[in-house]
C-alpha cells in the first residue's frame, strides 16, 4: 500500500496512497500521493484525490470513486479535483455532468484564469476533454503519454492510457505508456499496481512468456504491496495465449486466486472479468456446468440490480453466451434464456429504454454493441426480426457519427464496426429463408474474415474479440482453433 523510494531524489516518493505530503513553500499547493503538485490548499482535497487514484487503480466498486464528489466539495476551484470528478461522472454514464465540470476547467484555462495550474493540471483537462468532449482516445492517449514522459510515477495517467489503449484495440500504446513508468523505477518493491499493467502491456504485445514472468515478479511482492486483481487477470491473459499446453496450470492459477474477487470490494467490471476469465477456460475444457454456474452465480446474480447496470458487466456476461453457444452446441437450450435476460437487463442502459429513447451508456464500447447484434440475433425467435433490425438501425447511425469525429483513424474505426456488426447479423440472424442461408453466411464469414486486421477497433482485448475468430473459424481454445473439432463436433 506505499509507494517506496530507496533514493530520495528519483521520481517516486514516500507518500502513502491517500495521504498527502507536506505543504509547498507557497501555501497554495499540496503534493498527492504520487509527490505532484495539486493547486489546492485544503489537505483533505488533496487527501480525496489521491484516494480517487487509489480507488481506480485498485478497481475499488463505484461508491470508493465518488471521493471525486467529496474532493470537489472541499475545495471547488482544484483543477484536478473537477477533473477526477468529471472521470467518475463519465465512467458512470452521466456524460451530462462531466461535459460541465470539463468545459468550466477549458474556459479557465482559455481566459488566463489557470495561470496558477500546473503544467500536468492543464494536460489533463486537455486529455480528459479529448476523450469525454471529443470523443477522441487517441489524442487523450496522446496527451496521457506526455503526462507520464514527465512525471512517470503518475500510475493514474498510466491506467487511463491503459484504458485509451484498450479502446483503440492498441497493444502498442497500452506497453508504450506503462514502459515511460517502469524505466523509472529505481526501488524495491516496486509501487503497487506497477507490475499488473507492466505484465498487461507486455501480453498485449504477443510477449506471452515475458508477461508472465512479469506476472509471476509482481506476485512475489504480494506480501509488502497486498493483492492486484489486476495482476490476477495480466497472468490470465498471459496463460492464455501460450497453447492448450498451459491450459490446466491456467485453470489452477485462477481458481487458486478467486476467492480474492470479492464482489464487495471490486469494481462491477473486474470482479465480472475475472470470473469470465475462469468461466472462459470451463468453456474450452467442455466443463460447461462450472460455466454456468459461474454465469449465474457471478456474471449475472439476477438479485443483484447494481451490478447488471454496469456495461461492461453485460459485456462479460454476453461474451461468455456467445462462448457457450458456439462450443457447447449442445447447450442452446441453456443459454437462449440467458440472452434474453441479459437483453432485459441492458435496456435503458446500454440499449433504448421501452420509451425508444437513446440510453444512458448505449453505444460506449463498440464491442458490447457487436455483442447485442448477436444476442438479438439469438432471441429473435418466430421470425420476429424487428428487435435486430431496429439495433443495427442504431448502429448504423452511431457509425455515421464516429466517422464524422476529429480524432485520428475515426472514419476507418466507425467503417469497420459497422461491417462487423452487419456481418454478425448475416451470420446469425434466424429469420431469413433457409435455403438462401449458406450462400449469405459463406459471403458474411469471408467479409469477416477480411476485416480481421481491423477487429481492434471495436476495442477490448484479443481474448474479448476471439468471439469474430469463432464465428469464421469455429470453437477457439487457447486463441488458436480447435484442430479436432471436426472429427468430435461434425
Amino acid at each position: 500500500r506505499f509507494l517506496h523510494a530507496r533514493q530520495p531524489h528519483n521520481h517516486w516518493t514516500f507518500v502513502r496512497l491517500g495521504v498527502v505530503a507536506a505543504m509547498a513553500s507557497d501555501g497554495g499547493t499540496l503534493e498527492d500521493s504520487f509527490g505532484l503538485s495539486l493547486t489546492t490548499a485544503s489537505s483533505k482535497c488533496a487527501a480525496a484525490v489521491s484516494s480517487y487514484y487509489e480507488a481506480v487503480l485498485a478497481y475499488k466498486p463505484f461508491s470508493a470513486w465518488a471521493v471525486a464528489d467529496d474532493a470537489t466539495s472541499l475545495d471547488a476551484r482544484c483543477p484536478l479535483a473537477r477533473v477526477l470528478a468529471a472521470d467518475f461522472a463519465f465512467c458512470k454514464g452521466d456524460a451530462s455532468r462531466a461535459k460541465t465540470l470539463l468545459e468550466e476547467c477549458a474556459a479557465e484555462v482559455a481566459s488566463g484564469a489557470a495561470a496558477t495550474w500546473t503544467w500536468r493540471e492543464e494536460r489533463y483537462v486537455k486529455a480528459w476533454s479529448r476523450w469525454c468532449l471529443e470523443g477522441d482516445p487517441s489524442g487523450c492517449y496522446d496527451v496521457l503519454k506526455e503526462v507520464v514522459e514527465k512525471h512517470p510515477q503518475d500510475l493514474f495517467a498510466v491506467k487511463r492510457g491503459h484504458i485509451m489503449g484498450l479502446i483503440l484495440g492498441d497493444g502498442s500504446r497500452i506497453m508504450s505508456i506503462v514502459e515511460c513508468a517502469a524505466a523509472a523505477v529505481k526501488c524495491t518493491p516496486p509501487p503497487r499496481f506497477l507490475y499488473g499493467m507492466w505484465s498487461f502491456g507486455l501480453e498485449q504485445q504477443g510477449k506471452y512468456e515475458e508477461a508472465e514472468a512479469k506476472a509471476r515478479e509482481g506476485l512475489a511482492f504480494e506480501k509488502d504491496l497486498g493483492p492486484d486483481a489486476w495482476l490476477d487477470h495480466s497472468l490470465a491473459h498471459a496463460f492464455y495465449f501460450q497453447g492448450d499446453d498451459m491450459l490446466d496450470e491456467a485453470l489452477e492459477f485462477l481458481e487458486s486466486r478467486c476467492s480474492n474477487w470479492s464482489v464487495t470490494e471490486l469494481h462491477p467490471f473486474l470482479y465480472t472479468h475475472n470470473w469470465w476469465h475462469l468461466a472462459l477456460l470451463y468453456v474450452e475444457k467442455r466443463s460447461f456446468d462450472k460455466a454456468i454456474q459461474i454465469f449465474d452465480e457471478r456474471l449475472w446474480p439476477e438479485k443483484d440490480l447494481d451490478l447488471l447496470k454496469d456495461p461492461q458487466v453485460q459485456l462479460n456476461a454476453l461474451n461468455l453466451l456467445w462462448r457457450l453457444d458456439t462450443e457447447g452446441r449442445g447447450q442452446i437450450e441453456l443459454s437462449r434464456p440467458r440472452w434474453k435476460k441479459v437483453l432485459a437487463g441492458c435496456a435503458g442502459i446500454s440499449l433504448p429504454g421501452s420509451d425508444g429513447a437513446k440510453a444512458p451508456c448505449q453505444h460506449g464500447d463498440l464491442l458490447l454493441d457487436v455483442l447485442l447484434v448477436r444476442a438479438f440475433c439469438a432471441t429473435s425467435t418466430g421470425g420476429n426480426a424487428k428487435p435486430l433490425d431496429e439495433w443495427l438501425g442504431c448502429v448504423a447511425a452511431h457509425a455515421e457519427d464516429m466517422a464524422k469525429g476529429s480524432g485520428e483513424g475515426a472514419a476507418e474505426r466507425a467503417e469497420a464496426y459497422a461491417a462487423c456488426s452487419r456481418c454478425v447479423a448475416e451470420l446469425f440472424r434466424g429469420d431469413m429463408p433457409e435455403d438462401a442461408l449458406p450462400a449469405r453466411q459463406a459471403v458474411a464469414r469471408t467479409e469477416l474474415r477480411e476485416l480481421k486486421p481491423r477487429w481492434a477497433s471495436l476495442g477490448g482485448s484479443e481474448e474479448q474479440r476471439n468471439i469474430l475468430e469463432e464465428a469464421v473459424e469455429g470453437p477457439i481454445v487457447c486463441g488458436a482453433p480447435e484442430m479436432n473439432f471436426t472429427a468430435i463436433f461434425r
